[in-house]
């Protein structure tokens, strides 16, 4: 706790603010990313199990014609799914889930 306390000193004391608006702003961005940690919960748990299996295989760079191989499925099948994921994140781009799950493992889904 210490080494917390020196450091939310040293913020303050960099940015000239108090010890307390650095802390409460350091709250509010840890209570942010709890909520958005529940949303991304609840996201992957309304896929189908398809659709994990390509989100994870998309997290892992893995190009779409790669996931179709990897999963032996077609193309096209891979795009809907994707696209589907996209919908139910509320996400345009491949590129924004990825980064959205950056934090996650799934080494386990290869």
């Amino acid at each position: 706790m210490y080494a917390l306390e020196q450091t939310i000193e040293a913020i303050a004391s960099q940015e000239h603010r108090t010890k307390e608006e650095v802390a409460d702003e350091l709250l509010e961005l840890a209570r942010q990313q709890q909520h958005a940690n529940e949303f991304f919960e609840l996201c992957w748990k309304n896929l189908t199990p398809r659709e994990q299996e390509v989100t994870a295989l998309v997290c892992q760079d893995y190009t779409n014609r790669q996931i179709a191989t990897h999963l032996s499925i077609s193309l096209s099948t891979v795009k809907t799914h994707v696209h589907n994921v996209l919908v139910k994140f509320g996400l345009r781009y491949r590129t924004d889930l990825q980064a959205m799950l950056s934090n996650w493992d799934f080494d386990g889904w290869v």
